[in-house]
């Protein structure tokens, strides 16, 4: 897994999750039972024997589901490279703040890209609302 992140159920039960780094084709090559193993095997590596027990694993391949994937989903590609420019322009932009980590000038589609994108938006919210005369 390439990036791990941990969940919790709505019954208050951990749990890890984690995304492949290998591309559609590989994965379906390998299959779920050598690719579950893996992942299981990486766990143990990194969080001990216990990791390597789960209650339950699940292997969700997006790019096989026929309802939602189109044959771009199968390319995949490198991970979001940051740009410098607004998320937004135009007349939508002073009033229109993202916030999702994707917006994130320095780590986009990460938690510290969350961290930074809500910090900006927070940041451009409270400069607006402090403009006398100006509705947020």
């Amino acid at each position: 897994m390439g990036e791990i992140q941990v969940a919790t159920t709505a019954s208050c039960v951990a749990a890890l999750f984690g995304f492949l780094g290998i591309d559609a084709d590989r994965r379906q090559t390998a299959g779920t039972a050598l690719l579950t193993r893996a992942c299981l095997d990486q766990l143990v590596r990194l969080f001990g024997d216990e990791a390597g027990r789960p209650a339950a694993t699940l292997l969700m391949d997006w790019t096989a589901e026929v309802c939602t994937a189109t044959a771009d989903d199968r390319r995949g590609g490198a991970h979001p490279v940051p740009q410098r420019g607004p998320s937004v322009d135009g007349a939508r932009w002073d009033r229109l703040s993202l916030a999702g980590s994707e917006t994130s000038t320095t780590d986009p589609g990460y938690l510290a890209g969350a961290m930074d994108a809500a910090s900006r938006a927070t940041a451009e919210v409270l400069q607006r609302i402090a403009v006398p005369g100006r509705a947020a």
